[in-house]
């Protein structure tokens, strides 16, 4: 599993979609939001929403397009014939992907401590480590479960922008939905985002009161076993239908 999860960190390296949304996108968003707004009051949303979009859109739909193209390659037909297991295959991306989520989410917390003059506590960098690791493993299993319901790279765009943007729009990342219609505030309650900025905004937030953070966390963990079991079971090696979709057809047509 190293071996595979080694190789994999290394080809995100090379992929351009990684390098726009896991790279560019998270640092040019800090800095240009940071100069823009210059506010030393608004820098610890603008981190906490920076370092949660990165996941949203660095996992969601990078790991979505990586599992596609892995699969159209015929890379998973290889390992269909090992016994390399599903579940074991999907721990070694979420876990190569969780390594670079930090290395990039260590580098936007420095240029935060030094160009926005945001202070954070040891408590509060140890809760950020663990929010982001929650994070990335539900929305890394949220890129999956994309990919594993899409035909094609048009197809598993549209799917992975339908799921990320709308995410976005109803959460707090980056504006407060204080006075947005009751129907917003109701819909990003019932989605896995809004509770990763909560727990995030608590992590960063100055006052060091961190006592809400607990329920936030509970719940994006229990999105995250929820997602993590329909990315497996959706899982599919080749571009046929999924494996748990085909079971039930082969089942069903034996007691015919």
């Amino acid at each position: 599993m190293q071996i595979i999860m080694t190789t994999m960190l290394r080809s995100m390296f090379r992929d351009t979609h990684t390098l726009v949304w896991n790279i560019v996108f998270p640092i040019a968003m800090l800095i240009g939001l940071g100069l823009y707004f210059n506010d030393a009051a608004y820098s610890h949303q603008l981190l906490a929403g920076v370092l949660t979009t990165n996941i949203l859109f660095g996992a969601t739909m990078v790991t979505a397009f990586n599992v596609m193209a892995q699969r159209n390659r015929g890379i998973y037909k290889l390992l269909r014939v090992t016994p390399f297991r599903t579940v074991s295959f999907i721990t070694a991306m979420t876990g190569a992907r969780t390594v670079l989520a930090l290395l990039v989410s260590v580098c936007v917390i420095l240029m935060s401590l030094f160009m926005l003059e945001v202070k954070l506590s040891l408590t509060g960098l140890a809760l950020m480590l663990l929010v982001l690791l929650i994070g990335t493993i539900c929305f890394t299993a949220l890129g999956f479960l994309a990919a594993n319901l899409s035909r094609d790279e048009n197809n598993v765009n549209m799917i992975s922008n339908l799921i990320s943007f709308p995410m976005l729009l109803t959460s707090e990342a980056f504006y407060s939905l204080e006075h947005a219609p009751a129907w917003v505030v109701i819909l990003g309650q019932l989605q896995p985002f809004h509770y990763l900025v909560d727990a995030m905004s608590i992590a960063v937030s100055p006052q060091g009161d961190i006592s809400g953070i607990w329920m936030p966390l509970m719940i994006l963990a229990g999105f995250t076993v929820l997602i993590l079991g329909a990315a497996a079971w959706t899982f599919r090696w080749d571009a046929e239908q999924p494996a748990g979709w085909k079971q039930g057809a082969a089942k069903k047509a034996a007691s015919m």
